[in-house]
């Protein structure tokens, strides 16, 4: 599906369905930030008291986890959205 990190191949290696009707716009971003978001608040009130770091370092580890769970999760939940969209109009 994908040709690249995020970038849509323009139809399928097999069976040569084209992906360009399945825009999926700004959506896996928003739900990207809005899964991250959950998980990172949670981890964090959950280990807040256990941490006896500096500052610094806590903004680090904090911002390094977020950024790669928002890398990982990302070309995922774009590949979902694309396919709730070609199944809702698939239907139709």
């Amino acid at each position: 599906m994908f040709s690249g990190y995020l970038s849509v191949a323009h139809a399928c290696a097999s069976c040569g369905m084209e992906f360009e009707p399945l825009r999926s716009d700004d959506a896996p971003p928003y739900f990207t930030l809005f899964i991250v978001g959950h998980i990172m608040i949670s981890i964090y009130v959950a280990a807040w008291r256990y941490l006896d770091v500096p500052l610094w370092a806590q903004a680090t580890f904090w911002c390094g986890l977020t950024l790669v769970l928002s890398l990982v999760l990302l070309p995922f939940i774009k590949g979902g959205v694309m396919a709730v969209i070609f199944s809702t109009k698939a239907k139709g």
